[in-house]
């Protein structure tokens, strides 16, 4: 199926000007069905030149128990923070708003590639780290886009952000730690708390056989795929700065400020 270009044009324009597509035009123009929106992505990751030389490095995936979705997305989105102190992040960033979500992020030291099970997924991981993935909309309202066009808006994604030194334990103890985040003042910590996949891992083979149907291409070594929050998104204010530990990570922190004005 071919990508809706009249909202490839609006989701380009919206990027290159911070400034959101209004909400009768995105529900005017929200993709029929995920093929379409997996389309619209792919023609905006063209426009923005994330994949010229080469296929995607790095993906997010996200999606309810069961239905997983996910985003290519270009390296330039990336950043691993290896200080002590706080991430900062600035206002004037945000499209419409600044979301955070809690996740694991892997890298792969093999490729993965379609017809892969669970225990090939895991076997091909050389490194695990906490990640936050920073969420904006490049649309207005975004509490009641439909959840098509969130998915063809690379699924709201603006930044992945890896934090500290990889995970050293078994990834079977992945399913059995639970977060700890504190969002201003609120303390947000709860045992039960599941991944919607029950395993963080769980829609890696999924994921391969997307890449080879999307870019026919397995997810090659060295891919970086952050694997979905399990503590839902929070949305952060100067107020509200937000901080988050996992057993066996370092502590992740985010300010949001505005910027200095001479």
């Amino acid at each position: 199926m071919k990508a809706n270009h009249q909202l490839v044009k609006r989701l380009l324009e919206a990027r290159n000007l911070n400034t959101p597509i209004t909400f009768q035009a995105a529900i005017e123009l929200s993709p029929k069905d995920k093929c379409e929106a997996y389309q619209v992505q792919k023609a905006v990751s063209h426009e923005l030149g994330w994949f010229n030389t080469q296929g995607p490095r790095l993906w997010k995936l996200g999606g309810k128990l069961g239905c997983p979705t996910a985003a290519a997305l270009g390296m330039s989105v990336l950043t691993h923070h290896t200080k002590s102190e706080p991430l900062v992040l600035y206002v004037d960033e945000a499209c419409t708003f600044t979301g955070i979500e809690l996740e694991l992020a892997v890298k792969l030291k093999n490729p993965l590639s379609a017809g892969d099970d669970l225990d090939d997924a895991i076997a091909a991981i050389g490194e695990t780290y906490l990640a936050l993935e920073v969420c904006d909309e490049r649309a207005e309202q975004w509490q009641s886009l439909p959840e098509l066009f969130q998915l063809a808006d690379h699924q709201m994604n603006r930044h992945i952000i890896l934090f500290g030194l990889p995970f050293e334990g078994r990834h079977d103890e992945l399913t059995h730690i639970a977060p700890v985040i504190q969002l201003g003042q609120d303390l947000i910590s709860d045992e039960t708390l599941t991944h919607p996949q029950g395993h963080p891992l769980q829609a890696l083979p999924w994921l391969a056989n997307l890449s080879q149907g999307l870019y026919g291409q397995p997810l090659e070594s060295g891919t970086i795929i952050s694997t979905g929050t399990w503590a839902g998104m929070q949305e952060v204010s100067q107020s509200k700065p937000f901080s988050a530990s996992l057993e066996g990570f370092q502590k992740a922190e985010i300010l949001l400020t505005a910027r200095e004005t001479l």
